[in-house]
């Protein structure tokens, strides 16, 4: 017999209210796996593909344990980035607030105030980075001795060598090994971040949910092989072809974010940036407004590849091929979030092909190959776009009044088209119609000290820039941080 049971019916009744609040009714399966056996209090280590429903299964065990009259820190929750920070502590907000449980995000590129407020205050869940979460510790403000659950989340980000250093100093911070209950929580998690698991965990279970298939089924795979000068135009030429509802564009450093976001709002574009160049502000706006469906083309490093969740992204497309297997089911993990279709597109120059094919089969997965679209393909896709649009706005016209409001027109389009300058004009008329608006760019305005606080592995990398094969030479002799 089916076990129908939903663990939901099993949490407390006001952890129930935030559930709802959010709009959930049945468990996503990592929710299903991992809140009976957390709630047991066993370390964990869980991979689950990216948009699974992570943030539920450790959110929901968590603050269904915690007591609200100890205003004190009692879980820990670390992640790579400021913008992932963000999104989970909004989302165990909302789980606890009918508990009167207070979650507090620290990272950097902002200022303390409001940070320090919330520690005073005594927040019981702490959500951050490790760079901020360091400077309140080693101040002495903050203290974690009293910690009673320790999540990695993007566990294998966590325990790569540039967050490393930090992830152990701050060990050396928080309640002792068998006297909290440690999990990580990651899409891929390769062989060596196991063995560094064990520095965090005590004797963990571990629990897969995409063993043999980490990348989520409902994304359709494919690439474009081009040289490394073609690169840009063809970015524009794939988005004018797939004309995609919203979409994120990766590159791999910031000096090519910039260059590529410009490039695309000379062209008309609705695209704005996010990367380390840009304060804590611009990138909030930025991801703020592709968010709210306000924003079209959101171009990125990636610091947006992990764990943002943005309803019904439809797209992801690669300028270039990231530098790991396991970068590219973070990137392509951005769309076909729960249960939902979507498109991951690769640009790929010739010099990097080996890398691609590398990457392929250490995610298991078969990416096609596809030919850049022709003109005539062009012409036939904008056609077909230009009569849904046509067909969309005539249904608002009433069917009594079309002839008349249409029909005076037909004998203008054809003395227009008789003559060069006439479908010139035509053309340019089509051009308007299909015009997305220009938006407020961010692309001019990095912050001069966009580099305090930024995701806290930048201090360890090597700041000379990396040149990689088949991409276009850098615009800028400055040295810059790869993020």
């Amino acid at each position: 017999m089916t076990d129908t049971h939903n663990p939901f019916e099993d949490l407390p009744e006001p952890v129930q209210a935030g559930v709802r609040d959010l709009g959930w009714s049945e468990p996503t399966p990592v929710q299903a796996r991992v809140l009976p056996v957390m709630r047991e209090g066993r370390d964990l280590i869980v991979q689950a593909r990216t948009g699974s429903g992570k943030t539920g299964a450790f959110g929901l065990p968590i603050v269904s344990e915690i007591d609200p009259e100890r205003a004190e820190p009692q879980a820990l929750v670390l992640l790579p980035t400021r913008e992932l920070a963000n999104q989970v502590a909004a989302e165990i907000t909302v789980l606890g607030k009918h508990l009167g449980v207070r979650c507090l995000p620290i990272y950097g590129g902002v200022g303390y105030a409001a940070q320090l407020e919330g520690i005073e205050a005594g927040s019981h869940v702490i959500v951050g980075t490790p760079g901020r979460i360091l400077d309140h510790l080693g101040s002495g403000r903050l203290h974690l001795d009293t910690i009673r659950f320790l999540v990695l989340d993007e566990a294998d980000e966590l325990l790569s060598l540039g967050f490393w250093p930090d992830m152990k100093e701050i060990e050396g911070y928080v309640t002792k090994r068998g006297e909290r209950q440690s999990c990580l929580f990651s899409a891929t998690m390769p062989e060596k971040v196991r063995s560094l698991a064990r520095v965090f965990l005590d004797e963990p279970e571990f629990v897969t949910l995409s063993e043999g298939q980490i990348a989520p089924q409902e994304i359709e795979h494919f690439f474009y092989l081009v040289s490394a000068q073609e690169k840009e135009h063809a970015l524009v030429r794939v988005l004018e072809y797939e004309d995609p509802e919203s979409a994120i564009i990766f590159c791999n450093t910031k000096d090519d974010v910039r260059f590529v976001t410009g490039f695309l709002q000379r062209r008309g574009f609705d695209a704005d940036q996010i990367s380390g160049d840009l304060n804590q502000a611009a990138r909030e706006r930025a991801m703020a407004r592709i968010k709210a469906g306000e924003l079209r083309y959101l171009v990125a490093t990636d610091v947006a590849a992990r764990g943002i969740d943005i309803s019904d992204l439809t797209h992801v497309i690669s300028y270039a091929a990231p530098d790991s297997p396991e970068v590219y089911v973070h990137r392509t993990g951005r769309t076909g979030r729960a249960g939902k279709a979507g498109v991951a597109i690769s640009i790929v120059s010739a010099l990097d092909i080996g890398n691609f094919r590398y990457l392929q089969n250490v995610n298991r997965l078969e990416i096609s190959e596809r030919q850049l679209p022709g003109d005539l393909e062009m012409a036939t896709r904008l056609r077909e776009r230009l009569a849904v649009k046509v067909e969309h706005e005539m249904r608002e016209i009433p069917e009594r009044d079309r002839g008349w409001k249409v029909g005076r027109f037909v004998r203008v389009v054809e003395e227009m088209a008789a003559n060069e300058d006439g479908r010139r004009d035509l053309a340019a008329i089509c051009a308007a119609y299909l015009q997305e608006h220009r938006p407020v760019t961010s692309v001019a305005e990095p912050s001069e000290n966009a580099g305090e606080g930024e995701d806290d592995r930048d201090r360890y990398r090597d700041e000379r820039p990396r040149k990689r094969s088949g991409e276009r030479p850098r615009r800028s002799r400055r040295r810059r941080r790869s993020r």
